[in-house]
């Protein structure tokens, strides 16, 4: 017995519906997935498939990768901070020291989609420069205390210029005493040359990027936590003040106008000094969270940010 005319076309519509919204969700996901992959939303926040798309979206582009990239001269503990965070997140971690990165930085940085610096105060104006540009290539960046605040220009072997904070300036140098000199005296008959490394032909003011300007380190007995923007994602739920018991120093710096205040720190005298800033628009660009004191002290703010910036 065949199905009447009119039930068989019933029939065919009814496939070829269920047809067009398997191919529509599919379309759903793969978009979710994209807009993901490029930082223009966080499939986590989805309510009640959040925790699917994101393991969709691993069995798909991998595990992430993090970079940690440190020294042995400045503030913080990036083996606690990497070991801690190790426990209760999925990810690959490396660690790199920033002395023995050198000029491969550029080529490793792709390959990340969080780096944290801690640890590294010395840190040359090229890597200042990859950091940028990975960034506005859509990489995250959690940046800690005083972390590349100096760094020495050198010229055949030898430091030729010491320079400090994260602005740093062209150096040029006279190459009959071999002496820095002012760069806009360089001419073809001058004896002040741009020195030949490319990174030292360019300005850098990383201090836009990271939301702060460098102004000292700070030692202090007692230091508190002050949550300025309780609103943020990354502090929901917790006490709007709070002692740093294991704190003992800090990086004082001055806030840009572009960034966002997160937290403040309160020293026992009662100063205040920025915590916390972020930079964390969703788009082409990648997110920034700049902490003045070793995040390590304050997983219950620095779990939720890494959970997220990892992807």
């Amino acid at each position: 017995m065949y199905p009447l005319p009119e039930q068989a076309e019933e029939t065919q519509n009814q496939a070829k519906l269920i047809v067009n919204i398997v191919v529509v969700a599919f379309l759903v996901i793969g978009l979710v997935l994209v807009l993901q992959h490029f930082h223009f939303i966080f499939v986590g926040d989805i309510p009640l498939v959040g925790d699917w798309f994101l393991e969709m979206y691993e069995r798909i582009f991998g595990p992430p990768h993090i970079l940690i990239l440190h020294g042995d001269d400045s503030i913080g503990d990036w083996l606690t901070l990497r070991n801690t965070l190790a426990e209760e997140l999925i990810f690959i971690s490396e660690e790199i020291d920033v002395q023995q990165a050198g000029s491969q930085l550029s080529i490793l940085l792709p390959r990340y989609s969080l780096v944290v610096v801690e640890d590294c105060r010395t840190m040359d104006k090229a890597m200042l420069i990859n950091l940028d540009d990975y960034v506005k290539g859509g990489g995250n960046l959690i940046w800690v205390a005083d972390a590349g605040t100096r760094g020495d220009v050198m010229h055949d072997g030898k430091v030729l210029a010491k320079q400090g904070g994260w602005d740093r300036d062209l150096v040029c140098i006279n190459q009959r005493t071999l002496t820095t000199c002012n760069c806009s005296t360089v001419s073809q008959d001058s004896d002040c040359k741009f020195l030949a490394d490319e990174a030292e032909q360019k300005k850098v003011t990383f201090s836009n990027r990271i939301g702060a300007g460098f102004r000292e380190n700070v030692l202090t007995k007692q230091l508190a936590m002050h949550i300025v923007d309780r609103s943020h994602w990354s502090v929901v739920g917790l006490l709007e003040n709070f002692p740093l018991p294991g704190v003992d120093r800090f990086t004082e710096v001055s806030a840009k106008y572009k960034a966002g205040l997160l937290s403040n720190l309160i020293t026992e005298d009662g100063s205040t000094y920025p915590g916390i800033i972020t930079q964390d628009q969703f788009g082409a660009e990648g997110m920034v969270v700049y902490f003045a004191y070793p995040p390590e002290h304050t997983m219950e703010i620095l779990k939720p940010l890494v959970e997220r910036l990892r992807y």
